[in-house]
């Protein structure tokens, strides 16, 4: 036994000594050395952040001893790397690191580094639309701060079976339910941002929006055409924020747009106030969509504030208010470049106060207000002011809107003060049947074109006929559109002698007419958006921001009797 263990002793030392040679000669041969980045063919690494390369070297024998590499930054003072590879933000700038096998030094890598500021948040844009199932919808990340930062962001889902989403944002909803949906910065910093998204059964109606028109009208608008009736909308109110929905409202009217748009008007009784909250249940909704959301009754005004033109003279007196609150919410800070000598500015309960008594002549001098209130949203407004004296004369025009065909009356237009306060009125492009009384300044007549036509006005001093100021206006003819309809009372009795007032959102202008015996009315005017509105004593009916187009418009009135 002795004997059989010492020759396998032997034997063994023998394979060993003919072995040995033939692994020492064995040679270790490096292909190739690459490296690459957290994001892309570079590393972007913020101030103070690391992160990890990730190397690979390709080389027989494939062996973790010979795939050792060295690491080294070509500008310490941007970026540092340790021997594991992991590169350091030292301040924003760019350099490289090279990478270096240390079988073979001769086989290398670079890679270029970007240090970057640190990300401080992420937020995600709310979409726009909502999502269905099968439906895709594309998200947006705003990486803060703006500038200096690195933009990318790795997008993940929290529930992979409701909805999935790509590596660019792209998110399609898969099945009913809801899901959280995160980016996360990729440069170290480690923020995310995230957003909760309801993913649509394909049958289901929501709510898109809800807005106060008035103190006695709610607009509800859904997402996709559906009849419902009065008795199936919920409507209460609560006057603060903090407050619970302890008042219901009664639906005296309720008008429908297409199925989609129902403004609804509340009983005489009830009244919304400005700031309070107004919340809208359509439990009657089908699917997983939105069936409840709250508003509030800001009632401000989406148009710009008109440009006005104040005239006086020399030792008047002014007291003129600006008041754009009804442009804006809450409270108002305003910003007002130029002055008036003579007049003081004060700024009074989200009002702007002109006082004083005029010194000095001036034409045309610019006033520009800038008003912002506490949501930070701005409106401006520009004045432009003329002053004249004893010896000066100044004047102004009025842009206006008029109606192709449409026979104007006396319409007051141009004006003048200074001099002996008696004037005469000249003008150059007039729209072709439009007159200009050369006593008055008013305008009349039957436009017979439409255009834009910018009318230069010459102002004569009768006293003095070297006494002369010229000013300018924009008048624009428009095509006429019908608004049509009938007022009627609650019994649906016709009711005479109604007046029915359009006013143009965009610029004021106001178009009325009276109902016949028929309760029937026309109204002209020119293509827009119009509040529209039938009273007659106590008895008032109206509809909110309707669009006229090419084909006019009809709109019936309901007058409660016990107001006639």
């Amino acid at each position: 036994m002795k004997k059989m263990w010492k020759g396998m002793l032997l034997l063994a030392m023998a394979l060993l000594v003919c072995t040995a040679p033939q692994e020492a000669s064995a040679k270790v041969k490096v292909k190739k050395v690459t490296v690459k980045s957290n994001y892309g063919s570079s590393v972007h690494v913020a101030v103070g952040k690391k992160i990890k390369l990730k190397t690979t070297v390709k080389v027989t024998p494939n062996k973790s001893a010979n795939k050792k590499v060295k690491y080294k930054s070509s500008n310490k003072k941007i970026a540092t790397v340790s021997s594991s590879g992991y590169v350091k933000g030292i301040k924003t700038g760019k350099c490289k690191v090279t990478v270096t096998s240390k079988k073979n030094k001769k086989k290398k890598a670079k890679i270029t580094i970007n240090v970057v500021k640190k990300v401080t948040s992420i937020t995600i844009e709310k979409p726009k639309n909502a999502l269905y199932v099968g439906n895709t919808l594309a998200l947006k990340a705003i990486v803060n701060p703006v500038s200096g930062s690195y933009k990318k962001v790795t997008w993940s889902t929290s529930n992979k079976s409701i909805a999935k989403v790509s590596s660019t944002g792209k998110v399609t909803g898969l099945k009913a339910g809801t899901v959280t949906i995160k980016a996360t910065s990729v440069e170290g910093s480690k923020k995310t941002g995230s957003i909760k998204l309801t993913v649509l059964a394909t049958n289901s109606v929501s709510i898109a929006s809800v807005e106060v028109l008035s103190s006695n009208a709610v607009r509800v608008v859904l997402d996709k055409a559906m009849r419902l009736t009065e008795s199936q909308f919920s409507l209460d109110g609560k006057q603060y924020s903090f407050g619970t929905y302890s008042r219901k409202y009664r639906i005296a009217q309720m008008r429908n747009y297409e199925d989609k748009t129902y403004d609804l008007t509340l009983a005489p009784e009830y009244s919304v106030s400005r700031d309070s909250f107004v919340r809208v249940t359509i439990a009657a909704l089908p699917g997983n969509g939105v069936k409840t959301m709250e508003t509030q009754a800001i009632y401000v005004r989406n148009t710009r504030p008109l440009d006005e033109k104040w005239i006086g003279v020399v030792g008047e007196s002014w007291n003129k208010v600006v008041d754009l609150s009804e442009y804006c919410c809450g409270h108002i800070s305003y910003q007002l470049t130029g002055s008036i000598p003579g007049i003081t500015v004060k700024e009074k309960n989200n009002q702007l106060l002109f006082s004083g008594t005029l010194t000095t002549v001036t034409v045309g001098t610019q006033l520009t207000l800038k008003a912002t209130d506490e949501t930070g949203s701005t409106v401006r407004q520009t004045i432009y002011v003329y002053v004249g004296n004893n010896s000066t004369i100044v004047g102004k025009a009025e842009d206006s809107t008029i109606l192709v065909g449409n026979e104007l009356k006396e319409k007051e237009f141009a004006s003048a003060v200074g001099g002996s306060s008696q004037y005469t009125y000249s003008a150059i492009n007039l729209p072709a049947g439009i007159k200009l009384d050369e006593n008055t300044g008013k305008i009349s007549g039957k436009a017979n074109i439409v255009g834009e036509y910018t009318v230069r006005l010459t102002i004569t001093d009768k006293e003095n006929e070297n006494r002369t100021c010229q000013c300018t206006a924009t008048l624009r003819v428009v095509d006429q559109k019908k608004v049509v309809g009938t007022v009627t009372d609650t019994s649906k009795k016709p009711v005479a002698g109604v007046t029915v007032i359009c006013e143009n959102i965009a610029d004021g202008t106001l178009y009325q007419t009276e109902t016949d015996e028929n309760g029937s009315y026309t109204v002209y005017v020119g293509e827009g958006s119009y509040h529209i509105k039938a009273e007659k004593g106590e008895a008032v009916d109206a509809v909110y921001n309707i669009a006229v187009g090419s084909g006019g418009r009809q709109i019936h009135f309901i007058l409660r009797a016990e107001d006639l």
